[in-house]
């Protein structure tokens, strides 16, 4: 298009200036400067508005540079692009800092951080930014500076580890400047702040190697909480040799070199610590907690009968302990890892006889329900289930619903466990348990992904409210009737909320392609107005426009969630569908079909991995729409034949759904078709699932039920409940 002659001049500068953005996002920096000096030199014909692009091109060729090494053509390109949009030096500032340090000039790359820190419009921004500044005024040998920015940052700052963090980094700052009195005290205020932060062992290090005198017992709680174990041991066997056994800190120090020894791998010594505490310091605070340590240090060593002789000894004689629940608990848990299901039911039963108030008891009560009936011993989980549910009516009451309703079937009372899904039905239809519970009631086996392939048969209709065409037009005058204030068009940002500085700024590092950097100020718009129904409808529109569609659904949802309709399917089916879009359309059915999924599955998939933002990337590193690990992409590009796969591009949304789909459609496969077991592979290893779905057997419901980690359990719960409404909304 850019070399089409026929075509409107402003149409090629258009295409030219969206083939220098093409360039720039595959690294292509040559050629990206290349065609932004014929952009330039198109705009000065004669007679073409030379500000067509706002000067946003400015912007773009300062990455370019960057991308070349012109560290100082990239930050005149950058001013130039300033003084179009002075209000975004909290995004750009930091960009020309990278260029100064470029160029090895932290002096000027100082000043650069000064003015984004601030133009900062929240206090995470703000501390990253100071952080920063700091660094470079170290690095520019101003550690005066580099110290205030630090205590800037602790004028405001709440977390505790995070403070240790900045004291510990304004001591180094001191040190670096040959200020050791004052390095000190700001180490020793780390310590203090946090002792279980990082930083504050760091301090401690620093501390010691400079002789500092330091309070012992302090020392080995730091070294613990580092698992710096021998330390720590060292420091408590110091301490405990230097003071009285009655001292106030005896018990705790005698605690504290147990965990020292459990941490190191010496189980005996750990157990010789914590009978001490137990026989010599009964009145210490750490008296309950050195019994269970002592039968997690039985644990470890492969005892687990002794553990829980442990742990049932105590929870006997020790009742009025706070702890001794807990220990009845876990001595139940150790059972059920040792394959060993009647002795659990023995501990739950007593848990819940002996400490019917404590927070365990229904936990306990729910796994002995589920474990009765997963041994066919209907009649016992019966009882169980309706103790639980007589007893602790807010203990998840759509799970204890569905399960009670279930061994009421299968003990042949038929009509009370219709009345308990009927029940569950009609409150909670779209959780997890509410459509099991529909499945109960059409009497359908929970096996072969029964729950997933019949979806169809069990989803309400996409609305409930009278009249609604699905239309634009009917959700707005739904929400005209119960907010108040709104002026014109209902779709439109009022006024104060389209000039917001973080929605303009957002809005603007979106057009530059600045996703990671866009969504920070976005976020921040949104928090900021999620309480304000009259806000968030055209939010969620605006948000939807931008292609931001987490914050769009989050909106709707929202919006849904304070209009206080009992269910969603009580909403405008309009604003039900921006809670559940269906983004990226054509691209995700193209590729579910091609996996031969239902494309609605996929839909439900993505919503529950990323919420359809394309540059997602969770605390496992998994990234993209259909959140792909970096070694998975690797493997799967090796499968379909992409040799030119690099990390790099799994976020694009063509690689990341196709992929996607693949590695389900695979887990699939290895499952024997199984697309509950694929769910939970694909969120938690297809090894996982397989030794899972072994133990489990062919019902589904019992597989998901018996997960050993609460992750995929969840997953496959939000999963299904995706899959409810985006089956009823498009049908």
């Amino acid at each position: 298009m850019q070399n089409d002659a026929a075509a409107p001049s402003e149409i090629r500068r258009e295409a030219t200036y969206d083939l220098a953005r093409a360039y720039l996002a595959d690294g292509l920096y040559g050629e990206a400067v290349a065609t932004l000096d014929n952009l330039d030199q198109a705009l000065a014909v004669d007679g073409v508005d030379p500000n067509q692009f706002g000067l946003k091109e400015q912007f773009l060729r300062g990455e370019a540079h960057m991308g070349q090494g012109q560290y100082d053509a990239a930050i005149a390109a950058y001013w130039r692009f300033l003084e179009a949009y002075p209000w975004m030096n909290e995004a750009v500032q930091p960009q020309i800092a990278g260029a100064y340090l470029a160029l090895n000039d932290p002096g000027s790359a100082a000043v650069a951080l000064r003015r984004a820190a601030d133009a900062a419009t929240s206090n995470s921004s703000k501390a990253s930014l100071l952080e920063q500044l700091a660094q470079a005024l170290v690095d520019a040998g101003d550690y005066a500076g580099a110290v205030a920015a630090y205590d800037e940052i602790l004028a405001f700052a709440q977390n505790t580890t995070y403070r240790a963090l900045q004291q510990y980094q304004a001591g180094q700052a001191l040190a670096a400047a040959g200020d050791g009195p004052g390095a000190i005290a700001r180490w020793q205020a780390a310590t203090a702040e946090e002792p279980s932060a990082t930083s504050a062992y760091l301090a401690l290090v620093e501390l010691v190697n400079r002789s500092v005198d330091f309070d012992l017992y302090q020392r080995g709680v730091i070294d613990v909480y580092a698992e710096a174990y021998e330390p720590a041991a060292n420091a408590f066997t110091a301490y405990l040799a230097a003071v009285d056994s009655s001292d106030s800190r005896y018990g705790n120090a005698l605690h504290g070199l147990g965990l020292a020894y459990l941490g190191s791998g010496a189980y005996a010594n750990a157990i010789a610590a914590f009978d001490r505490v137990i026989a010599e310091q009964p009145q210490c605070d750490c008296f309950g907690q050195a019994w269970i340590d002592k039968a997690e240090a039985q644990l470890a060593s492969g005892d687990g009968a002794a553990a829980r002789r442990t742990y049932r000894t105590f929870a006997r004689d020790y009742a009025g302990d706070p702890l001794a629940p807990e220990a009845r608990w876990q001595s139940g848990l150790s059972a059920l890892g040792d394959g060993n299901q009647v002795e659990a039911a023995v501990d739950f039963l007593a848990l819940a006889d002996a400490f019917p108030q404590s927070e365990r008891t229904p936990p306990a009560l729910y796994a002995l329900g589920i474990g009765a009936f997963s041994k066919s011993l209907f009649g016992q989980s019966v009882q169980v289930l309706d103790r639980l549910q007589r007893g602790y009516p807010d203990y998840r009451p759509e799970a204890v619903s569905y399960w009670h309703g279930r061994a009421l079937a299968a003990d042949n009372n038929l009509d009370a466990a219709r009345a308990q899904w009927q029940a569950l039905v009609a409150r909670a239809p779209d959780v997890y348990y509410g459509v099991l519970a529909a499945y109960g009631l059409a009497d359908m086996p929970m096996t072969n992904a029964a729950m997933l392939e019949r979806i169809d048969a069990v989803a309400g209709a996409a609305g409930r409210l009278a009249g609604d065409d699905g239309s634009q037009a009917f959700a707005e005058q739904w929400l005209s009737t119960w907010i108040t204030g709104t002026q014109g068009n209902m779709s439109e940002l009022p006024p104060a909320l389209a000039e917001d500085p973080d929605l303009l700024q957002g809005r603007l590092l979106l057009d530059l392609d600045r996703r990671g950097d866009a969504l920070g100020p976005l976020e921040s718009f949104y928090d900021r107005n999620r309480d304000n129904p009259a806000a968030l409808y055209p939010m969620s529109l605006e948000f939807a426009r931008l292609g931001a569609y987490r914050l769009s659904l989050l909106a709707a949802a929202r919006l849904l969630v304070l209009s206080e309709v009992p269910l969603v399917e009580d909403g405008p089916i309009f604003i039900q569908r921006l809670a559940y879009p269906r983004p990226f359309n054509d691209l995700i059915v193209r590729e579910a079909q091609a996996a031969e999924l239902n494309p609605s599955l996929y839909f439900s998939l993505i919503r529950q991995e990323s919420l359809f933002e394309e540059g997602a990337q969770s605390s496992a590193a998994a990234q993209g729409l259909a959140q792909i690990i970096p070694d998975t992409g690797r493997w799967i590009a090796e499968q379909v034949g992409h040799p030119e796969y690099t990390n790099a591009i799994i976020y694009r949304p063509v690689i990341n759904v196709r992929f996607g789909a693949y590695y389900l459609d695979w887990a699939r496969d290895l499952l024997d078709g199984n697309l509950i077991s694929a769910l939970a592979g694909y969120n938690a290893g297809p090894g996982n699932a397989d030794a899972w779905r072994e133990n489990a057997g062919a019902d589904d419901t019992l597989f998901v039920e018996q997960l050993t980690f609460s992750e995929p359990r969840i997953y496959i719960q939000q999963v299904l409940s995706n899959l409810y409404h985006y089956t009823r909304l498009y049908r």
